[in-house]
């Protein structure tokens, strides 16, 4: 009977510690917040609540095997509800969803900071002039599709015309560091090899864009600016005009593998603050 309670004991154990090393792992590797959580509330409860038991039924105590059943029911109470209010929060809060997610089963449910829908009127500024013109600052990264979704959307609750402009940002680009002294020509094939690599990931985010307005039945226009961002940008904007920026990446187009926060980055000082989609 012993053996048998020892091994039942040693299996518990050895069971929630490969749930907890699950959970462990999707934590590090789930691609967004929200399935991260939910990684780490089921995983994790299963894998402390089968530990718990693994260890009362080694030491094979009465109080002990309370107190571990005791654990576990709190645990089972407290942590799937924790893991809601987080979520909830995440999600209210514009926590970007995965590229991979095919529904939005919460859209228009609860309110969503970030988008369109989640403010009443006016995009938060109703006393202010009306929106005529959507700009959508085009960087490639992996929520651009949802930003030029949203970005859509956007035009269409205001009647706007939307704007699609991507941004190479060439001194960047440009900028290899120092460079020894006999390599210069090796320096400007990095430049230019850079630039080009941009322009072609630049190409392919006007057509997704492009594709899109074209569906939308909105006024559009797109193009192409090469330069400093924080400039090229600022030229697009009057109190009129709502930019609208992707988030997660920034106007290398992807190529140096950048991930900032870009209305930090660019820190404009607008007659309409900039809003950060994706």
């Amino acid at each position: 009977m012993n053996a048998l309670v020892e091994t039942l004991g040693a299996l518990l154990l050895l069971a929630g510690a490969l749930l907890c090393l699950l959970a462990a792992v999707g934590v590090l590797r789930l691609p967004d917040f929200f399935l991260r959580t939910h990684a780490a509330t089921k995983a994790g409860v299963a894998g402390s609540g089968l530990v718990l038991l693994g260890v009362a039924a080694l030491l094979g105590e009465p109080g002990v095997l309370l107190k571990a059943a005791l654990a576990v029911l709190f645990l089972l109470l407290t942590t799937p509800v924790a893991g809601h209010l987080i979520g909830r929060a995440g999600y209210v809060s514009g926590v970007p969803l995965w590229r991979g997610t095919h529904e939005d089963a919460l859209a228009g449910v609860l309110p969503r900071a970030g988008e369109p829908d989640a403010e009443a009127h006016g995009d938060g500024h109703a006393d202010g002039p009306p929106v005529r013109r959507v700009v959508l600052a085009l960087a490639h990264g992996p929520f651009i599709d949802a930003a030029i979704a949203q970005a859509v959307l956007l035009a269409q609750r205001h009647g706007a015309e939307l704007h699609g402009v991507a941004v190479i940002d060439v001194p960047r680009l440009q900028n290899v560091g120092p460079v020894p002294i006999g390599a210069g020509w090796h320096a400007q094939r990095m430049r230019e090899h850079r630039i080009a690599q941009a322009r072609r990931a630049a190409a392919d985010v006007l057509q997704r864009f492009e594709a899109a307005a074209r569906a939308s039945g909105l006024r559009w226009s797109a193009r192409l600016d090469e330069g400093a961002p924080r400039a090229l940008l600022r030229e697009h904007c009057d109190a009129h005009t709502q930019l609208v920026l992707a988030a997660g990446a920034w106007f290398d187009q992807g190529v140096l593998g950048l991930r900032v926060d870009v209305a930090q980055r660019l820190d404009l000082a607008l007659p309409r603050p900039l809003r950060v989609l994706g």
